[in-house]
């Protein structure tokens, strides 16, 4: 009998309970952020670490931990840490400059970083970052490429100093290093909730310039899904490759394929958060009929939203500023949640600049937050057509569902508390089904029309034809 194997779901189980355990150190008070280095026929490689998310960001000890599919042993853990020979060999290679001395610097969600300071120049500084999830040689040409055609006082991003053979190296190691200038500042989103509504103003029309100038690079070709650059003699050719960070598959030749598989995979992620039972005994039933039999409803009107380049993470927690005029953006960091995809799909992130942070992401707004989004929309007025247009507001409509299917833990509020917490979660939820499902409704034969207001069908329509990506090609900006 052929013995089964661990599947990914099973061996995060097993890795959570391992670092729960103690393993790398008391978890009290703690949560345990991981996530997946690489995948073969045999081993799960994790990179695991206890985090204080309500701490402020700084450097975190992390730790390769390795599941063997077949025996279920978990290997001991390791520090991840590039050690100073291996420092001063990276910096050698991509700058031809000699290690003077490094530092632990702040980390991001998925790297591990050191300040350097080389002996030929004691007034420059690098980052040097070990990544595991962004594809480093990619990152590299994306950046390369943008400082080469865009604006850098419209879209700044740290110089970039490539190590030679690195995307063959993190093919064979799973991490690879990242070397760039460090860009003095601050973070924007350690001083932007503070700032004067006057302020925030100044800083959300800069940012909506940002955001255009990214949307402006040029695609290869109209699908969703990742960004892929690649440097070939000399030039940056851009690919578009499947959905690697939220694991959606792809790439993508419809609008409705990849919201329905945006849903589907909120589906998975609903069906195995913790410590909402509540909700799930109110939703989970509805919601997973609605997933089985009512995606087709999807209008087809979403295939003319535009499909453009997005860095998918850049919010404020990504945005360098300047310390002395805060609204001045110095640079933008961390190119790894690359992807051609729909405008809209950084709904969210937008939405950081009009809201108070809050652990479920979708915190009060702040005051004036009318005249912010305002201003963000009209500093693109091209943009603003699209964003008041009906494209915008269903395709809106579908993946907000996605992302607000599932709600975050409440963590210690009180029962009575909860229900606001999860507002926007159950607003969303219940007016996608109201509004798309109708329940226990008798309609007498050749009357369906008449009494069905809310289940309508759309006629079918043949996707990814030859006409059909012209039309929708047109309706890029």
């Amino acid at each position: 009998m052929t013995e089964e194997l661990m599947t990914q779901v099973e061996a995060a189980s097993a890795l959570l309970a391992y670092i729960f355990s103690g393993a790398i150190g008391s978890p009290k008070g703690k949560g345990v952020g991981y996530s997946l280095i690489q995948a073969t026929p045999s081993i799960f490689s994790w990179s695991a670490a206890l985090e204080d998310f309500d701490e402020p960001a700084t450097s975190i000890h992390r730790y390769l931990v390795k599941v063997d599919r077949r025996s279920k042993e978990i290997s001991l853990p390791e520090p991840i840490v590039l050690s100073k020979p291996e420092l001063a060999e990276a910096i050698l290679a991509a700058t031809g400059q000699h290690l003077a001395s490094s530092t632990r610097f702040t980390d991001g969600a998925l790297s591990v970083s050191y300040k350097v300071i080389v002996q030929e120049s004691q007034d420059v500084a690098y980052v040097v970052q070990l990544r595991h999830h962004g594809r480093v040689a990619s990152m590299d040409a994306l950046m390369t490429l943008i400082s080469w055609t865009t604006d850098s006082r419209i879209l700044p991003v740290p110089p970039v100093y490539p190590i030679p053979g690195e995307g063959k190296r993190q093919e064979t190691t799973g991490m690879g290093r990242q070397i760039t200038r460090l860009i003095p500042g601050v973070m924007a989103s350690s001083v932007y909730p503070g700032l004067s509504h006057e302020k925030k103003l100044i800083f959300v029309r800069n940012i909506a310039l940002a955001f255009q100038a990214c949307w402006r690079i040029q695609l290869p070709e109209y699908l969703i899904g990742e960004l892929i650059a690649d440097t070939i003699d000399g030039r940056v050719i851009l690919r578009i490759g499947p959905d690697r960070h939220n694991e959606l598959g792809g790439p993508f030749t419809s609008v409705r394929e990849y919201l329905q598989a945006h849903i589907r995979s909120s589906l998975i992620a609903l069906e195995k958060q913790q410590g909402i039972q509540e909700y799930k005994d109110r939703f989970l039933h509805r919601i997973r009929d609605f997933v089985s039999n009512h995606l087709h409803k999807i209008p087809f009107i979403v295939e003319h939203i535009p499909i453009v380049a997005v860095h998918a993470d850049m919010g404020p927690h990504n945005i360098i500023v300047s310390s002395e005029t805060v609204p001045e953006i110095r640079a933008v960091i961390d190119w790894e949640f690359v992807a051609s995809a729909p405008y809209a799909s950084l709904y969210r992130i937008i939405e950081m600049l009009f809201r108070e942070p809050a652990p479920n992401g979708f915190g009060p707004e702040y005051e004036g937050a009318a005249e912010l989004r305002e201003a963000f929309w009209a500093t693109i007025p091209d943009w603003k057509h699209w964003e008041q247009s009906a494209t915008t507001k269903t395709f809106l409509e579908w993946f907000r569902f996605g992302l607000f299917m599932k709600p975050e833990w409440p963590g210690d509020l009180r029962k009575d508390e909860i229900e606001g917490f999860w507002q926007e979660n159950i607003r969303v939820v219940e007016d996608i089904l109201n509004k798309y499902v109708t329940f226990g409704v008798y309609y007498p034969a050749g009357h369906r029309d008449k009494f069905n207001v809310m289940d309508i069908s759309l006629p079918h329509v043949e996707l990814g034809s030859e006409a059909e990506k012209g039309d929708r090609a047109a309706n890029k900006i």
